[in-house]
């Protein structure tokens, strides 16, 4: 077999020790695009449609393969990393806030760890300003001493600015406070942030509902939002359930709808239609049961009478005391 180069109008040259690793297609070409004169982490990032956290990852590796020489610390591995946070216990648990670093100690971290430096201007962006030494000491802390990673940090400042949170001392102690709940990874914050946002989501379609208007809400009523949110239900469903305590009633009360929706989500009933079908089936059983001498004293009934008639009696007598 004769096998011919075609070489173009540029020739990349590698050494022989890439032929030698276990590399990824995805590191090849950062190493091919490194080679073809594309050095800006920027543009890398652009090119394989990805974070430059993971460039920085990338390059390192081809420095631990001993391919590449660059100012990057060594890192550790996904792996590692997991081992990590599962045998080393957070330092922080008792720590009320970051301790501060001398200048020597900030500078020397920013020079050996270039993922730090993109975080600071990163995190620059984020929240408009150019940092001082008091507000990159809190940044590296997080990173050094609470040990979450540089895109947990970017993730929580973004969420920050969106919620008016813009004090990095204030930022600080609720890093802390996510921490000590066990939100540790920037994917457990991601979903918790995801979490946060549908509650407050539902919790301006509940205001509508009930007529809260602008309000603060109380403890108990957040609370009572936050267990909807955690059954599933939506807008319709909640309107639902308010619409049969008004009938029941004759007025809102958020403890009344949530005796309802727990009750349908004690009975799996996850779906307005779900819900609908149920209650027209209760009705069908009530008069059945009621016999043909009820069908001459027509009365529309309840969907829930029983169930609700016992909320009434409990209602009013909690009215009472």
């Amino acid at each position: 077999m004769k096998i011919q180069w075609n070489f173009g109008g540029r020739v990349l040259t590698l050494p022989a020790a890439v032929a030698e690793t276990d590399a990824t297609p995805r590191q090849l070409r950062v190493l091919f695009l490194l080679a073809a004169g594309t050095a800006e982490l920027s543009e890398l990032a652009k090119a394989l449609d990805c974070k430059q956290a993971e460039i920085l990852e990338i390059l390192a590796f081809w420095q631990e393969k001993g391919v590449l020489q660059t100012n990057l610390a060594p890192t550790a591995s996904k792996e590692e990393k997991k081992a990590s946070a599962v045998e080393k216990p957070k330092k922080l648990s008792r720590a009320d806030e970051i301790p501060t670093y001398s200048l020597a100690e900030l500078n020397d971290m920013l020079e050996r760890r270039a993922s730090l430096r993109f975080m600071i201007e990163e995190a620059q962006q984020i929240m408009g300003k150019l940092f001082n030494t008091y507000e990159i000491n809190i940044l590296l802390g997080m990173v050094d001493y609470l040990e979450l990673d540089e895109d947990y940090v970017l993730l929580l400042l973004a969420h920050c600015m969106r919620i008016d949170k813009k004090g990095l001392r204030t930022i600080e102690r609720y890093a802390i406070s996510l921490i000590d709940r066990g939100i540790t990874t920037a994917d457990a914050l991601e979903n918790e942030l995801q979490a946060m946002e549908e509650r407050h989501t539902l919790e301006g379609k509940v205001r509508t509902v009930f007529g809260l208007k602008s309000r603060s809400l109380t403890t108990k009523e957040q609370k009572l939002i936050a267990a909807w949110a955690s059954f599933g239900y939506g807008e319709e469903i909640i309107r639902r359930a308010y619409e049969i305590t008004v009938d029941s009633i004759h007025e809102p009360s958020m403890s009344y709808t949530n005796a309802i929706l727990e009750r349908w989500h004690a009975n799996g009933l996850k779906t307005l239609e779900e819900i609908e079908q149920a209650l027209n089936t209760e009705r069908a059983e009530k008069e059945k049961a009621s016999g043909e001498s009820s069908k001459a004293d027509f009365k529309t009934f309840d969907p829930n009478d029983a169930f609700e008639a016992a909320l009434r009696r409990s209602y009013k007598k909690k009215d009472s005391n």
